[in-house]
C-alpha cells in the first residue's frame, strides 16, 4: 500500500512571516445552469503577518494522474491578515465534445486520441506563476482562450450531471491538485465500471496503483484496458496488482470496476497512483452513490 506523508497544500512562505496555504479539500467543483461550472478555492493566511497581494493560477485537465494540464484561469489573491481566509472563484464554460459512440463499442486508443491534448500543454506546477500566466495570455491574445478540460463521459454519450476532472492551483511555484468524480451514480448488486486517464501521450513511464477508502464489502479492481479492443472488462481481464509497476509508452486507459453489495451506500474511493520516474504519488477520487442523478457507471 502507498502511503500519504500528509494530505496535498499549497504552501507559500513569505519573508515578512505570511503564509498562504491551500490543500486539496479546499478545491471544490460546482456545475451551474447553462453549461457552467464553478471552480472554487478557499485559501488562507496562516503566517504571523499580513500577506502581499498576488496571483493564483488554475489549470485543468481530463480525470486521471500525471495528465498534462491545459491553462484555466488566472485569479488576483487580495492582501490577507494573519488568520484570515478567502474563497476565490471562476465560472467557466463545460465543453461538450463530439458523440464517439457508446461505451461498449469504442477502442481506448480511440478515446485517448480524442482527448484533447492538441494544445501546448501549460507549464507544469514547478515553472512558476510567471510561466503559466504567460501561456493563459498568449492564449488571449490568439483568441485561443482558456477552457476546461472535457469530461471522458461526454465523449461517450453518458454525460453526468457533475463535471468530472482535474484541477490545479499555485502561487508562486508549489501548487495543489485534485482529482475528482463527485456523485457518479452506481448500480447495487452489478459490476460498474468507472474511467480514467494516466501519464501523458507522448511520455513512457511505468506507474504503481492502489485503492484506498472502500469498505469490505465492495469488491473493486484497477485494469488497464489501453490496448484492449472496447472498455468493457471481461472475464479474461487481469486486474493490475498493488504490487506491480505497469510499464507506459503513453498513456494509459485505467478502469474502476466496483461491485457494490445489493444494499450499498455511498461509498468513497481513491485511487492513489505512484510515478516511477518521480516517486510522486497523484490521488484520483470516486464518489460512488446509488442515489445520485445521472447516467452514472456503465454497469455490466
Amino acid at each position: 500500500m502507498i502511503v500519504m506523508e500528509k494530505t496535498p497544500e499549497l504552501d507559500i512562505h513569505y519573508e515578512s512571516g505570511a503564509e498562504l496555504r491551500v490543500e486539496s479539500t479546499d478545491i471544490s467543483i460546482q456545475d451551474l445552469a447553462e453549461g457552467k461550472v464553478r471552480v472554487e478555492v478557499r485559501i488562507h493566511n496562516e503566517g504571523r503577518c499580513r500577506s502581499r497581494p498576488t496571483f493564483m493560477v488554475l489549470q485543468s485537465a481530463p480525470l486521471g494522474a500525471f495528465v498534462p494540464w491545459q491553462p484555466l484561469a488566472a485569479l488576483p489573491v487580495p492582501a490577507m491578515e494573519p488568520g484570515e481566509s478567502r474563497v476565490l472563484n471562476v465560472d467557466v464554460t463545460r465543453p461538450r465534445p463530439t458523440l464517439l459512440g457508446n461505451f461498449d463499442r469504442i477502442p481506448p486508443r480511440r478515446l485517448l486520441t480524442a482527448v484533447s491534448f492538441a494544445d501546448a500543454p501549460s507549464p507544469g506546477p514547478n515553472a512558476g506563476l510567471a510561466a503559466a500566466m504567460l501561456t493563459l495570455f498568449r492564449g488571449q491574445r490568439t483568441g485561443k482562450g482558456a477552457h476546461l478540460a472535457p469530461d471522458l463521459w461526454d465523449y461517450l454519450g453518458r454525460g453526468q450531471p457533475h463535471w468530472a476532472g482535474n484541477i490545479n492551483v499555485f502561487v508562486g511555484a508549489r501548487s495543489v491538485e485534485r482529482h475528482l468524480a463527485k456523485a457518479l451514480r452506481v448500480y447495487p448488486g452489478r459490476t460498474n465500471l468507472a474511467m480514467f486517464i494516466v501519464g501523458g501521450r507522448e511520455e513512457s513511464d511505468a506507474y504503481a496503483f492502489d485503492i484506498v477508502g472502500l469498505t469490505p464489502d465492495w469488491k473493486a479492481g484497477l485494469f488497464d484496458m489501453t490496448n484492449q479492443t472496447t472498455l468493457l472488462v471481461g472475464s479474461p481481464d487481469t486486474p493490475i496488482q498493488d504490487v506491480e509497476w505497469v510499464e507506459a509508452s503513453g498513456s494509459l486507459m485505467v478502469m474502476l470496476a466496483t461491485h457494490p453489495p445489493a444494499d450499498c451506500g455511498e461509498g468513497n474511493v481513491e485511487i492513489h497512483v505512484k510515478r516511477r520516474s518521480c516517486q510522486k504519488t497523484a490521488v484520483v477520487e470516486f464518489n460512488l452513490d446509488p442515489t445520485a442523478q445521472g447516467a452514472g457507471c456503465y454497469s455490466v
